[in-house]
């Protein structure tokens, strides 16, 4: 029987796109489902009363480099990608001081030793050779700074505060290889903005270079199965029918697809049980408040305190339903960025706070309601105006629109799976699984060391090179 498909992607995130709209303009017939209404995962456009903007603040993309601008050039659609780079906000807060901004953590300190270590720590950090990098893999940040010694407060505050903000999780299990390579790829992308129409607005366009290279695209098409038939892939089957075709892209995270949409008895026991322990990134609570009218002048805040950070320690008791001190919290207003975001005289802002990835965590309500209380501290302008309060989305809401929670406390993961001291660097989970014509694409595999969309991008085009790659080799061989 003749396959329908050369290849169908399942799910349209960020990396789905990516890869499904390369695979279609290389000339693969290339079909790209999703299970909601519109493309783009967790950074889909949400419109709402004239707003437009996503589930939670995203920001970040380069205005002169980072791999949205790799991946909207090699399809030839660099021109749609208009970064716009504003002013940011960063509300800081020293112990028993006031509200600073602009202000940030100082990682040097004002103790002479305290500096002298710091400085040496920084200094080493920038100078290290891709050989150390590599061997950094199985160290975490934290191991990294103990080596120069007991860890200076402020040093470690900073660097806390920055693995919760830069990798979605804790000091203590990111690898020092993938903290300063994150760090790196972002010198080298320009000043950071928002697109443009959102990063919906991007997902879309890469999806538009797919329709009209012969792809096809259909929502509300949620994957009951992937087909699995002697030992190979063969297609996937939805409510309504099956599709065929020999390769199949999920986009739908690694542990669903294993342990749901293909099953774990199709894959080796020690596969599972690797897939099983590969970790998550921290999980997100946020809202969105439509306002009356423009109160905040920034593009992005970023809020936080010299203890506002989380590691072990905090996140084991914020997860028993206590809160050490202030949250950080991180917001972005898309209409400051592009005016078209929100009715005319009017403004969204989306915030939110760092959380467990657990869809039924019991820390959310309590996180949502101090993310109040501190908006309204800090940003008291702000309570006159507010028209609503809208759309509170953690990690149930994320499982729900982007990735089935299969496993217990998981499922809900802020950008995804892998961030952690011996899964990143030469440690990233393969894209290509051991059953033949099953590959995995966005931020859990493929990807190099990037932040957030970023990841899940890079991921798309690597992994389109690799489909593409065994296509041909799938052809030259002439199997089934």
């Amino acid at each position: 029987m003749a396959y329908k498909y050369d290849v169908i992607v399942v799910g349209a995130g960020p990396g789905g796109a990516t890869c499904g709209a390369l695979l279609a303009k290389c000339g693969l017939k290339t079909l790209l489902l999703d299970k909601n209404e519109r493309v783009g995962g967790k950074v889909m456009r949400l419109p709402v009363k004239g707003f437009q903007g996503e589930m939670g603040p995203v920001f970040g993309v380069g205005a002169t480099g980072g791999a949205w601008f790799e991946a909207f050039s090699q399809l030839g659609i660099e021109s749609k990608l208009n970064v716009i780079v504003k002013s940011t906000g960063t509300m800081y807060r020293r112990r028993g001081g006031e509200w600073e901004i602009p202000g940030m953590p100082d990682p040097l300190g004002t103790d002479a030793k305290e500096r002298e270590t710091a400085q040496r720590v920084l200094s080493d950090m920038s100078a290290l050779t891709p050989e150390q990098l590599d061997d950094l893999d199985n160290v975490s940040v934290l191991q990294f700074l103990k080596r120069y010694g007991d860890v200076p407060s402020p040093l470690y505050g900073y660097f806390a505060t920055m693995c919760n903000g830069l990798i979605t999780s804790l000091i203590e299990t990111v690898a020092m290889s993938e903290f300063a390579r994150v760090q790196r790829s972002l010198g080298t992308q320009g000043p950071s903005g928002y697109p443009r129409g959102g990063y919906g607005r991007m997902v879309e366009d890469m999806v538009e270079v797919l329709k009209a290279s012969g792809g096809e695209v259909r929502t509300r098409a949620k994957i009951e199965s992937i087909i699995v038939d002697n030992d190979r892939v063969t297609g996937v089957i939805t409510k309504d029918r099956a599709f065929k075709a020999p390769i199949v892209v999920s986009n739908a995270g690694m542990h669903p697809t294993v342990f749901k949409l293909v099953g774990k008895e199709y894959f080796d026991k020690s596969y599972v049980n690797y897939v099983k322990d590969v970790l998550p990134s921290l999980g997100f609570t946020s809202v969105r408040y439509l306002l009356s009218r423009p109160v905040l002048p920034h593009g992005m805040y970023y809020v936080m305190t010299e203890d506002s950070w989380l590691d072990m320690e905090r996140y084991n008791k914020l997860r028993a339903g206590e809160i050490l001190g202030d949250l950080a919290i991180y917001m972005t207003i898309p209409s400051n960025h592009d005016p078209t975001m929100a009715p005319p005289g009017k403004q969204m802002l989306i915030l939110g706070t760092w959380c467990s990835p657990d869809p039924e965590a019991k820390e959310i309500k309590m996180l949502q309601k101090r993310t109040d209380e501190l908006l309204a501290e800090i940003f008291p302008e702000v309570v006159p105006a507010i028209e609503a309060k809208i759309g509170y989305a953690g990690p149930a809401q994320v499982s729900s629109l982007s990735r089935d929670q299969v496993l217990p406390g998981l499922g809900g993961e802020a950008v995804g799976l892998a961030v952690t001291v011996g899964q990143c660097g030469k440690h990233k989970p393969s894209a290509k699984s051991p059953l033949p014509g099953l590959f995995y694409v966005g931020h859990d595999a493929g990807g190099g060391s990037r932040m957030g969309t970023q990841q899940a991008v890079d991921s798309g085009m690597k992994v389109a090179q690799m489909v593409l790659q065994y296509h041909l080799e799938r052809k030259q061989a002439m199997w089934p």
